[in-house]
């Protein structure tokens, strides 16, 4: 506020000046004579409202955005340097390590990643494998149940087959001889033997005293062979069986305890 009283003496003369500059300038030989005072007046009004002399005047606000303001400097600004992103082996000698020990470490990385990849897998066929273990105990208990059925069948059967067999050696019991020997010459093996096997020894002797010779000698050879297909088969196992050590025939001789002598 102190330097207003003497800014405004200066502000008047400047503006008279420079209004008698203006004057004078239609007069030839004025503008030479005069533009020394129309610089300084010209100068001392600059500084007067405020901007000093000799700097650039303020860009105007309504220029285009992209059109320089007159008096800037055309020179573009200087471009941002590219940030290149720092190397591997970089990093390494940052954290102190050698390129040997930054080339074990990326291998061993690789080799967790293949091993968490491995065990993924592996934990997919162990749950797979579960699965199929859960189906197979279900196909078992189905087919032990299905066994057990048939066995169950089987045993039953074999109980009628059994009743039927002891009522029909009751029948032919209860019958005269004469009467049951044609009846028994008339039977298929399948039918008669278990019947004749099962009869008491007087009620056989009997009925085969009443049969021609011919089926009573077909029936009682019958009855001594019925159990040779199961020693046949008992002896074919055995064949397939490995045959026992060179030593262990003469050591079993050995230990059968020797025959007695029967009495005088």
């Amino acid at each position: 506020m102190s330097r207003l009283p003497r800014i405004l003496p200066l502000l008047g003369i400047a503006a008279g000046g420079v209004l008698a500059l203006n004057a004078l300038s239609g007069i030839n030989g004025a503008p030479d004579l005069f533009s020394g005072a129309r610089a300084f007046a010209q100068g001392v009004t600059s500084q007067a409202g405020g901007q000093p002399a000799g700097t650039a005047p303020a860009a105007d606000p309504k220029a285009a955005p992209g059109k320089p303001a007159e008096g800037a400097s055309a020179a573009a600004a200087p471009a941002k340097p590219l940030v290149c992103a720092p190397t591997a082996a970089e990093l390494a000698k940052e954290a102190g390590l050698s390129p040997a020990e930054l080339q074990i470490l990326q291998s061993l990385g690789t080799r967790r990643g293949q091993l968490d990849q491995r065990e993924a897998d592996f934990n997919t066929q162990l749950a797979l494998l579960a699965a199929a273990e859960a189906k197979l105990d279900a196909k078992v208990k189905t087919l032990n149940g299905i066994k057990s059925d048939i066995q169950g069948l089987l045993k039953a059967g074999d109980e009628q087959e059994a009743a039927e067999v002891a009522r029909m050696v009751k029948v032919f019991e209860s019958m005269k001889p004469k009467d049951a020997a044609p009846r028994m010459v008339l039977l298929e093996d399948s039918v008669r033997l278990p019947i004749a096997a099962k009869m008491k020894e007087k009620s056989l002797g009997l009925i085969l005293a009443q049969m021609p010779p011919a089926e009573a000698k077909k029936l009682t050879e019958s009855l001594a062979n019925r159990f040779e297909p199961a020693r046949a088969a008992a002896s074919a196992s055995g064949a397939a069986s490995p045959a026992p050590p060179a030593g262990a025939a003469p050591a079993a001789r050995a230990a059968a305890p020797a025959p007695q002598a029967g009495p005088a």
